[in-house]
């Protein structure tokens, strides 16, 4: 089975997530699209993120009855901050038989280097880069490329600023960040 991890803090999930997550299962013909919400991601350790738990429902409420989507909550019951290596090689032990993809942002290709067990990880999976403008470093990584102008920073700072977040977040997730007064 061709199954492609999405792991990231998804504070929030929103729609340029799914949309690129569902470019890139029909592009490639990925059987499922696994979303990891980060308890904690080693390159944000200073941020403060909404609650684990608050981002695991936005994600599950985000994919929701969408087909091939499911979500994984390994990684916000694991302690400490969550690396890559771990997830996959927990995923590997348990369906062995998979054709394992790993989708990244462009702002990521960068620092690859500098993940943790980068050599092994990238034998143990294929990265696919979710490329947003013409500014992403060079690499030899399949891209998917969708021009989708939102953020999860900028969705948070609208909300902080009052202003709207329609069209940009699923009704479900936006529901769970008014009714937690996140980013504000």
């Amino acid at each position: 089975m061709k199954t492609a991890l999405y792991g990231g803090s998804f504070d929030p999930i929103h729609h340029g997530h799914l949309i690129l997550a569902r470019e890139a299962m029909e592009q490639l013909g990925i059987d499922r699209v696994v979303f990891i919400p980060a308890a904690v991601s080693p390159f944000k350790l200073e941020a403060q993120p909404a609650p684990a738990d608050v981002r695991l429902a936005m994600v599950r409420a985000a994919i929701a009855g969408e087909k091939g989507f499911e979500c994984d909550d390994s990684e916000v019951h694991r302690p400490g901050p969550s690396f890559t290596v771990d997830t996959v090689e927990a995923w590997l032990k348990r369906a062995p038989g998979d054709e394992l993809f790993y989708f990244i942002g462009q702002d990521n290709v960068r620092d690859l280097p500098k993940w943790r067990r980068w050599p092994e990880l990238r034998e143990l999976v294929q990265f696919v880069v979710f490329e947003r403008d013409s500014g992403a470093p060079p690499h030899d990584f399949p891209r998917i490329v969708r021009r989708f102008d939102v953020s999860a920073t900028e969705v948070r700072k609208r909300v902080a600023e009052g202003r709207s977040t329609r069209y940009l977040l699923p009704e479900a997730v936006r529901a769970i960040v008014e009714a937690h007064r996140l980013y504000r």
